[in-house]
């Protein structure tokens, strides 16, 4: 069974729905908090992505952020603990794609073991296709991904988002911001972390990090980072696993520089 392709054929899927409902959202509200939202093509998209994930690999079982999308596609509810599981962010960045900024994403990781094995996280608005597989590299629309970019902090274009609770998580973050944004090149937020992940592995950043994250957010662009050479971890540098709620990925030279300048601040600590 290609995994793989499983899930680039589902991130297509999944983009199809979104580019149809894209600029007419509907079923709007929110979750944790009044920025934290989810539409109703974030629960179409996932029904559409596990329908078709089910439809190649029968008996698979799902993480999805959506929980709505177990009952309406008739799938098997997973847990992270699963020898196998597919985890999936149907649309990694509604409140962009409320606000029709052009940054949003499907997000598809299958684990084994707690680790990605196989992904793909499809940019929609730039019709970017990413994938990787476990020790078969990573692609960008067909074309192999190769990660490097600045050894240092002063010439990184970097990478970021801010955490919906703007409370402690958001001041912590806005700790390691000041730290990383004087001496580096610039930093960019584009509100998909699935996303920035993959401009580490194509080297449109050099360095990504984020905060207070769920595994359907990184699971997948972990992946694509690593199969790329580059390096993605916790943000302390302990390996990224289910129960990371952060991230820091770069290109090898700079993740250290990186991983030291975050230490210096304590914001590696949640």
């Amino acid at each position: 069974m290609d995994l793989r392709a499983i899930a680039e054929a589902a991130a297509r899927a999944g983009a199809d729905v979104l580019r149809r409902q894209a600029g007419r959202v509907t079923g709007l509200r929110t979750k944790s908090g009044s920025q934290d939202l989810v539409s109703a093509a974030d629960v179409a998209s996932g029904v559409a992505i596990v329908t078709a994930i089910a439809s190649a690999a029968p008996g698979a079982r799902f993480v999805v952020e959506e929980p709505e999308v177990y009952d309406l596609a008739g799938v098997a509810r997973g847990d992270l603990g699963d020898d196998e599981v597919w985890v999936i962010d149907p649309l990694d960045g509604t409140t962009s794609f409320v606000h029709t900024y052009p940054c949003w994403s499907v997000s598809i990781a299958c684990l084994r073991g707690g680790f990605p094995v196989a992904a793909a996280v499809y940019n929609v608005p730039a019709d970017e296709l990413y994938s990787a597989a476990r020790g078969a590299g990573a692609t960008l629309n067909g074309a192999p991904l190769a990660c490097a970019g600045s050894a240092t902090l002063e010439g990184a274009l970097l990478g970021t988002g801010f955490p919906y609770d703007r409370g402690e998580p958001l001041d912590r973050q806005l700790q390691i911001l000041a730290r990383l944004l004087r001496p580096a090149h610039d930093v960019r937020r584009d509100g998909s972390a699935a996303v920035d992940l993959c401009h580490v592995a194509a080297n449109r950043t050099d360095g990504f990090w984020e905060t207070a994250l769920r595994p359907w957010d990184m699971a997948a662009g972990v992946l694509v980072v690593q199969e790329a050479g580059g390096v993605a971890t916790a943000l302390d540098g302990g390996p990224w696993t289910t129960q990371t709620c952060d991230v820091l990925a770069a290109n090898p030279a700079l993740h250290a520089v990186l991983r030291d300048a975050v230490a210096e601040t304590g914001g590696d600590r949640a």
